[in-house]
């Protein structure tokens, strides 16, 4: 895709996991004015240390900023360091300040039950009206709160309020498949089946002539680089878990 030509070479590296039918759906002129801004702080990390100070107050104790990223005599990624990578994602999710999007495992370290990140310049600050309905997906998933979901699927652009109760029903379901089994027990990653998600969902709102926001692609993004770091750690987590805690300490 031409588009993806202009891409600075960290972004294009991380689009080869994403499904490049996402492009089909997004809104192209958003993405487009987007670029150059998303160039210059990959290549300057432009903003990306006023970002930092703001996510620091949010992080867990266990999580810390290490700009050199030391990948000598690291423990190896698993459970534990999984766990806080959620907590991570989850976290972001609930900063109104921005978000890193590249969570991948070369810009980790876990040493002394401390997930030391040296995040990239490539971040992002969804819109506001996404982020709160983003938040609304996962607290209606995850308190089983169904109408809750559909209103949080319906803010982000998602689920159209005219469509009838099968097609909302169907989007819903669809949606809840990069969930796994997060509800009920603890979850393993992989990326194969998040992007066979990925595919089901666009090839539905493509259907329907529904074309959505950047703020998803920049959602598959964070997913994608989540569940590639994820598979490494070779366990399961516990996920529903994680997010209540997150919840907790934001309140």
């Amino acid at each position: 895709m031409i588009i993806q030509k202009l891409l600075p070479g960290v972004l294009k590296e991380i689009l080869t996991h994403v499904p490049t039918i996402l492009f089909k759906v997004v809104k192209w002129d958003e993405l487009v004015s987007e670029i150059p801004l998303i160039s210059k702080r990959i290549l300057n990390k432009q903003g990306a240390e006023d970002l930092r100070r703001s996510l620091e107050i949010l992080l867990p104790k266990n999580i810390k900023f290490n700009p050199q990223n030391e990948q000598k005599n690291h423990q190896q990624f698993g459970k534990e360091s999984g766990n806080l990578l959620l907590k991570l994602y989850f976290t972001q999710i609930f900063s109104k300040h921005g978000l890193f999007l590249d969570l991948r495992s070369q810009n980790f370290n876990y040493e002394n039950d401390h997930l030391n990140w040296c995040p990239t310049g490539l971040w992002v600050q969804l819109t506001e009206s996404f982020r709160l309905g983003l938040i609304d997906v996962y607290k209606g998933f995850y308190f089983q709160d169904d109408q809750l979901y559909k209103q949080g699927l319906k803010n982000i652009g998602m689920l159209n309020e005219t469509w009838g109760d099968e097609d909302k029903d169907h989007l819903a379901k669809l949606f809840k498949s990069h969930f796994g089994s997060a509800l009920d027990e603890e979850m393993t990653f992989d990326l194969d089946h998040f992007k066979d998600s990925i595919l089901k969902v666009c090839h539905f709102m493509l259907d329907k002539e529904i074309h959505i926001s950047k703020d998803f692609l920049y959602l598959g993004i964070y997913l994608v680089t989540l569940y590639d770091h994820l598979q490494l750690t070779g366990s399961s987590h516990p996920v529903k878990e994680i997010f209540f805690e997150v919840v907790k300490n934001q309140t």
